[in-house]
């Protein structure tokens, strides 16, 4: 029973790691979308692995020969903290930085099928366990300076904020205890947890990672992408000027897609200095100067017409009709159906 279970997960697991590595590799040249298709191989190679030679000699592999072989599959646990990195500070992955945090695993790796020592793999796992730790801690931390520059740079948040990857690393924690138990106790039990909880934070994960809108191209270093601009070649007020005449008569704000970046090429200067106008002299980040006009723009529409909610929120601005209502309720205490009521009705 448990060889037919065991055998049931594992193919299971390996049908879906390759259509995610090919589905991964197809959507797209970004960074995030290369390294989780490696990912995605890597670790259908390594399932078919401990099909052939685990699974299939179970019964007569010793503890030093399933040592190497579960040690083998531990050069991957950096590459969870590179995708991780890239989500919430994109463009931080470089080759120095690959090898720098792939060298400890492959040293003691590398020991102990020298050695074939037991200490080694217990050092390999004690590692991975506090290096996964670090790693879920270092992203919790970032994602609230992530979500902080997408305001500063983006008027919308649809596939592009974070909010999802909380849970998710709560549950790679989980993971993380269920990996180390099956590492160090050698039960089929324990292995056949870990693969099924690994296989479904994988579906969880790869669903969102494959709407994730990749942001680098905004969010990577702009001090050093743009060019640095003297403020006296462009004066606050003329980029006040241009500013008030691009959103209140021109009202580019109506496009849902409307990025920081468009609004300083029409400007004409670049973005971290537009950031700074936004920040300093409005006193607000660019996602609520923006939103503030599109529900502005609302409020004119609930109380003059009859359109629908979905046709409102489109007509101002909102990618959807439940983000034009979690807009709204930021800014009024009732929804927009019950603003429209109070406003014809009075």
């Amino acid at each position: 029973m448990i060889d037919s279970l065991t055998y049931y997960i594992y193919g299971l697991c390996t049908m879906f790691y390759s259509m995610m590595a090919w589905m991964f590799w197809r959507k797209g040249s970004d960074m995030l979308s290369r390294l989780f298709s490696i990912l995605m191989i890597i670790t259908c190679a390594e399932s078919f692995k401990d099909l052939f030679l685990y699974i299939e000699n179970q019964n007569i592999m010793n503890d030093g020969l399933w040592n190497e072989l579960t040690a083998m599959d531990m050069v991957v646990i950096p590459i969870y903290n590179f995708i991780l990195k890239e989500l919430v500070k994109p463009g931080w992955l470089t080759w120095k930085k690959v090898i720098l945090h792939e060298t400890v695993f492959i040293v003691l790796i590398a020991v102990l099928f020298i050695t074939n020592a037991p200490i080694w793999f217990h050092c390999l796992v004690g590692w991975g366990a506090i290096y996964g730790i670090g790693t879920l801690v270092v992203t919790l931390m970032l994602i609230s300076d992530y979500h902080r520059q997408l305001k500063d740079r983006f008027s919308y948040q649809e596939n592009t904020n974070l909010n999802w990857l909380q849970g998710v690393l709560f549950c790679f924690f989980f993971i993380l205890i269920v990996w180390t138990i099956a590492s160090l106790r050698r039960t089929a039990y324990a292995d056949d947890l870990y693969m099924i909880c690994s296989l479904a934070l994988w579906m969880v994960l790869s669903y969102f990672l494959y709407r994730h809108e990749s942001v680098i191209d905004e969010l990577v270093n702009t001090e050093t992408i743009d060019e640095p601009q003297d403020e006296s070649d462009m004066e606050q007020s003329t980029i006040a000027t241009i500013v008030q005449r691009l959103f209140y008569q021109e009202q580019i704000y109506l496009n849902p897609k409307l990025k920081l970046s468009d609004v300083a090429t029409l400007v004409g200067t670049n973005r971290t200095y537009l950031s700074r106008y936004f920040n300093q002299e409005n006193g607000q980040t660019f996602y609520d100067y923006v939103n503030k006009l599109r529900i502005s723009h609302a409020e004119h529409l609930l109380r003059t017409t009859s359109d629908s909610l979905a046709i409102v929120a489109e007509k101002s601005g909102f990618n959807s009709q439940s983000t034009f209502r979690r807009v709204f309720a930021c800014y009024h205490d009732c929804s927009p159906i019950e603003y429209r009521k109070i406003h014809t009705s009075s």
